[in-house]
């Protein structure tokens, strides 16, 4: 009977251990993710350096895409810069499993040389993106953003965009959001851990 009370008690130890020894499900609080991961629509652009992007270019790695134009007095300077910033905290070997991306939503203007120089002000690692208008427009609507080119016909027009970032998976799929509030908060350690949390996940 004491055998078998000690082999209940010992059983109960080791339960009791690999539970407190598991790892806590991580909560995200800077990322909201979507419960349901939409598959992207076909699309056709080009990369600041002329090569083709397109839905299969999500692959291998988590992408965070901002919309902008390099035009742009305020929201996409200091967006770029804060992602900058909160790049460069997260570890070389997780930065390796994060995509960053700017997406003009001004393809007159932004051509692929000119979005090669704007872009690499940030950082030498993110990617600008361009193309036909059609094919911008595929990619905005499918990710949830909008945007509107304002007196097109003026010389010095404006763009009203999304100011928020969009996440996509690897399997180039909607998979979350960060606020804009959140990108712009002055502790951002939190949102650091978060992308590595990001990064860390299976691929």
């Amino acid at each position: 009977m004491k055998h078998i009370i000690k082999a209940v008690l010992s059983g109960i130890f080791v339960a009791i251990t690999l539970l407190g020894c598991s790892e806590k499900p991580k909560e995200y609080t800077q990322l909201l993710i979507y419960p349901n991961k939409k598959p992207l629509e076909q699309f056709e652009l080009v990369q600041q350096d002329t090569q083709k992007f397109n839905v299969e270019s999500f692959s291998g790695k988590w992408n965070l895409i901002f919309m902008g134009y390099t035009n742009c007095p305020d929201v996409c300077p200091l967006t770029l810069s804060d992602i900058s910033r909160i790049y460069q905290k997260i570890s070389p070997q997780l930065q390796k499993n994060l995509r960053i991306i700017f997406l003009s939503v001004d393809p007159v203007r932004d051509t692929p040389d000119h979005l090669a120089k704007y872009i690499d002000h940030f950082h030498s690692d993110f990617v600008g993106i361009t193309g036909e208008k059609t094919q911008i427009d595929k990619l905005v609507y499918s990710l949830g953003g909008i945007y509107t080119i304002n007196d097109e016909d003026e010389k010095f027009y404006s763009v009203d965009h999304s100011a928020r970032i969009f996440i996509v998976n690897p399997k180039g799929q909607r998979f979350g959001i960060i606020s804009s509030e959140a990108m712009h908060g002055k502790d951002k350690s939190v949102l650091v851990k978060e992308l590595s949390w990001l990064a860390e996940s299976e691929i």
